[in-house]
């Protein structure tokens, strides 16, 4: 099984496809918090991912792509009780190529925060391919809908990747 399958293994595992991310045939996203790369469904401490990610994902020969990056957590305000609506942790549009620092951050990086005693929480990191340009400027954190926001948008998910925290 190769590293693409593994990710799609685990994510529908986990029913982040389709639930909140459309299925695709997509890479897995290198994200690496400091020197600590993600792994699927691997677990991070909320110190750890204090800070945003770098990111890197595989481009197609299409140079003039723009992407867009959402992090969100499914399983607010605990996997038992989430409603299937996620807290929106970071949105970026309009990023040319990988270069996420001249994107248009829509909503700040936070990182996880999940409630203490509230259990292991997901964090799912998406790269989606823009067909035109963004066209929100603002979001809200909580109640987010990834897959109603990608559909809105016309986005096209490429690469992802997601990790697990907790607050214990």
């Amino acid at each position: 099984m190769n590293a693409n399958e593994a990710l799609l293994t685990a994510l529908r595992r986990e029913r982040l496809v389709p639930d909140q991310i459309d299925a695709f045939e997509g890479a897995e996203l290198s994200a690496k918090y400091g020197g600590v790369a993600v792994s699927p469904g691997g677990k991070l401490s909320v110190e750890q991912t204090a800070n945003a990610p770098h990111l890197e994902w595989p481009l197609p020969d299409d140079e003039s792509a723009s992407y867009a990056v959402l992090m969100f957590d499914p399983d607010a305000p605990s996997r038992a009780t989430s409603q299937g609506l996620c807290w929106l942790h970071w949105a970026v549009g309009d990023i040319p190529g990988i270069d996420i620092a001249r994107g248009s951050e829509i909503v700040p990086y936070a990182g996880p925060t999940p409630p203490p005693g509230s259990g292991p929480h997901r964090y799912v990191l998406a790269v989606y391919r823009q067909t035109e340009e963004m066209g929100v400027r603002q979001l809200g954190r909580p109640k987010f809908d990834p897959l109603r926001f990608a559909h809105s948008q016309a986005l096209e998910p490429v690469a992802a990747n997601f990790f697990v925290a907790e607050n214990e």
